[in-house]
C-alpha cells in the first residue's frame, strides 16, 4: 500500500486570516463527491473552505444538541 500524496494548501477566510490544510486525494474525492463536481473539475479554495466549515458546523451542533440531553 503507498502512502497518500499529501498537499499544503493556504487558504485566505473571507473575514480575515488563512486556513492551513493539508489536502489528500482522498479529501478531494470528497470534496467533488459534496458538491457533485466531475472528475476533471478542480476543487477550489471555496470548495475546501465550505466543505470544511459544514463539516466543523454539523460537528459542533451535534456535540451541543448532545450536551443538552
Amino acid at each position: 500500500m503507498t502512502p497518500e500524496t499529501t498537499t499544503k494548501r493556504v487558504i485566505q477566510l473571507p473575514q480575515g486570516g488563512e486556513l492551513e490544510v493539508d489536502i489528500t486525494p482522498a479529501f478531494i474525492a470528497k470534496c467533488k463527491q459534496h458538491f457533485g463536481l466531475l472528475e476533471q473539475e478542480q476543487v477550489d479554495d471555496d470548495h475546501v473552505r465550505m466543505f470544511i466549515f459544514g463539516a466543523m458546523k454539523t460537528a459542533v451542533d451535534k456535540a451541543e444538541k448532545a450536551m443538552e440531553q
